[in-house]
């Protein structure tokens, strides 16, 4: 049989594979393998290539796998006899197509024996089918799918996984074996589909990771972050966006429960110079008093202003100083001004007004 070192990756082979690395909106679809008899100067041509050079025959896959304790394997199965061949054939190159979700089909990979092939003979001097299983690595997490030849042979390996995978009825299901399913909240069991809901108060919809519709008002379980999300709004996303989902686990709950009952006190202070402003927040609810500061009027024309640290709903109100002054206090996009609104009574006063708003 000839010998191949391994398949290397062509121009639109790498870039195919950089789009669908960790990207599960992607997924890359082998579609089969071309064989040949051509020859190349090096290795360097392979990156350039996008077919085999002399193709005499076809490969169709028989098997897409990952494999791997990080899932990061993926090996691929090969089929093709001698029936149709009309001459003897030199086995030189090997060539492996895929395409990515756009349905372009491309060369993935390509392998030359150079000077270490060898011939495939005619049916009637020695029938044979052939079986080649290429491995690649790729990034742990990425879809890959394979169109395959549902005509193809088992294979004897194929035939004893299968068997090994046999069970009696009496044996219990896991996580490699096909069996009895036990319902429990124990380790080695697995929780009946309306329990979710009785304890969650929440319908599971799945993976938030893999591709497809989210449905409002569903628990989705993220991979990334190892926490529970509540769908807000139908969406497609696969990653928990703050617009479409609220964490729903145990520590987000908390945090948020505690961030209820956190008061805080801060000063800030006006541009010009002229007003100080105390924040009082006691979880969501934002109150604020303005004072005169380092002066005891505020000139009329003059708008006092400082830029809020948080995000809050625009308020508005009167103020009243000493002697009939009058102004107003805004809080508008998260700046708080203060100004005198008569210019023969500019405001005048220690506490002036407060607001009262929320955070968004």
């Amino acid at each position: 049989m000839s010998y191949f070192e391994g398949l290397k990756l062509t121009k639109k082979g790498e870039q195919l594979q950089a789009k669908i690395n960790g990207n599960l909106s992607e997924t890359l679809t082998f579609t089969k393998a071309k064989l040949g008899s051509g020859a190349i100067t090096s290795n360097d041509e392979i990156r350039f290539l996008t077919d085999v050079k002399e193709v005499w025959g076809t490969a169709n896959v028989t098997s897409c796998k990952i494999q791997g304790d990080e899932k990061n394997i993926v090996a691929i199965e090969l089929q093709f006899s001698n029936a149709e061949l009309r001459e003897d054939k030199i086995f030189r190159e090997i060539g492996l197509y895929a395409q990515g979700n756009e349905g372009e089909e491309i060369l993935y990979a390509y392998a030359n024996a150079g000077d270490k092939y060898d011939y495939i003979p005619l049916m009637k001097d020695s029938p044979h089918s052939f079986i080649i299983v290429i491995y690649f690595n790729i990034t742990s997490g990425s879809k890959v799918d394979a169109k395959i030849d549902l005509h193809s042979y088992v294979s004897l390996q194929e035939f004893n996984e299968g068997m090994n995978k046999k069970v009696n009825k009496t044996d219990y299901a896991s996580a490699e074996q096909y069996g009895i399913v036990k319902y429990g909240a124990e380790e080695g069991t697995v929780l009946e589909g309306n329990k979710f809901t009785q304890m969650m108060g929440k319908d599971y919809g799945g993976i938030l990771n893999e591709p497809g519709l989210k449905t409002s008002g569903k628990a989705y379980w993220d991979n990334n972050t190892r926490k529970l999300y509540i769908c807000k709004n139908n969406n497609s996303d696969i990653s928990p966006n703050i617009n479409n989902y609220i964490p729903f686990d145990n520590g987000s709950i908390l945090e948020r429960l505690e961030n209820l009952s956190t008061f805080k006190i801060q000063e800030f202070f006006s541009t010009p110079t002229g007003v100080k402003f105390t924040i009082f927040q006691y979880g969501d609810l934002i109150l604020i008093a303005a004072y005169t500061n380092l002066i005891e009027t505020l000139k009329y024309g003059i708008e006092y202003k400082c830029n809020l640290p948080l995000n809050c709903h625009n308020t508005a109100t009167a103020i009243t100083g000493n002697n009939g002054s009058s102004g107003q206090f805004t809080l508008v996009n998260n700046v708080l001004t203060v100004q005198s609104t008569d210019s023969q009574l500019p405001l005048k006063n220690t506490f002036m007004g407060q607001l009262t708003t929320f955070l968004k």
